[in-house]
């Protein structure tokens, strides 16, 4: 029987915990997420904060958690709603900026191949 206020939907998300002021950094997988928390998969046995950032690489989105249970390499974390949802670091906002201009620049590259390619078809 679901105990939460808001359901948790099935998801593999590719996430990262980071604390100690982002110097620290784990990888893990959500497994599932709610707006209220998420289940988490650790690729091993890791010593964490009970309170850390959870960055969500696919929604560029980064949640301030709470462990409220741990399993093994289960961890089951609420987010802090006190927070909300942080703005991004600088430094995680720059290194955005810099991926999504060097995709721009591919997709610019794609776009003159492709015009090229219909000029010689012309």
């Amino acid at each position: 029987m679901e105990h939460r206020s808001t359901p948790r939907v099935r998801s593999v998300l590719k996430a990262e915990i980071r604390y100690n002021d982002g110097m620290m950094s784990v990888p893990c997988v959500v497994r599932d997420i709610s707006e209220t928390g998420a289940r988490l998969d650790l690729s091993g046995d890791v010593a964490l904060p009970d309170r850390f950032d959870l960055f969500i690489e696919k929604r560029h989105r980064t949640r301030r958690a709470l462990v409220k249970r741990r399993h093994g390499r289960d961890v089951g974390v609420a987010f802090d709603d006190a927070l909300g949802s942080r703005a991004l670091p600088e430094a995680a906002l720059t290194e955005r900026v810099e991926r999504l201009e060097c995709e721009i620049d591919e997709l610019r590259s794609v776009l003159g191949e492709l015009a090229a390619a219909l000029q010689l078809r012309h």
